[in-house]
């Protein structure tokens, strides 16, 4: 695969993330009907009835769209610096990673809300494991 072809999708992906992050943070309750059910929808805090401060979300959504950034430098523009971009993106892959592999881990997530659980372990952790690859892929890419 082509680093053009993973740092296209990968951008796309991360800005599209981050434009629902921003969508969340100014009080968007899609996919759900109402913020305890959007909860649990996609935060899947077992005491939390309300969406995570809106600094934080946007916060959220901010380096998603920076990881995003990344992705479109290395695969897209094809920059090769190493401090700038390979390095970051490295860095994002290792975090994605932890991140998608604590959906089947005991841990934090491990007494999450329905329907997060379930979206979480089929849905949202292999698409985050996925991003994963896609960094590392990109990080360690040749041009």
């Amino acid at each position: 695969m082509r680093p053009f072809t993973v740092g296209a999708a990968t951008t796309l992906a991360l800005v599209a993330l981050a434009l629902l992050h921003a969508y969340w943070a100014f009080g968007g309750l899609w996919p759900a009907q109402s913020e305890p059910a959007l909860v649990n929808t996609v935060v899947g805090i077992t005491h939390a009835q309300t969406m995570p401060p809106r600094l934080i979300t946007l916060a959220v959504a901010a380096a998603l769209f920076t990881a995003g950034g990344l992705a479109f430098a290395r695969g897209i523009l094809g920059w090769q610096a190493v401090i700038l971009v390979r390095l970051p993106l490295a860095g994002l892959a290792i975090l994605f990673a932890i991140r998608g592999v604590m959906a089947y881990l005991p841990g934090p997530l491990a007494n999450a809300t329905e329907p997060f659980a379930q979206l979480n372990l089929y849905v949202y952790s292999p698409g985050i494991l996925l991003l994963a690859v896609a960094f590392a892929y990109l990080a360690t890419s040749r041009r």
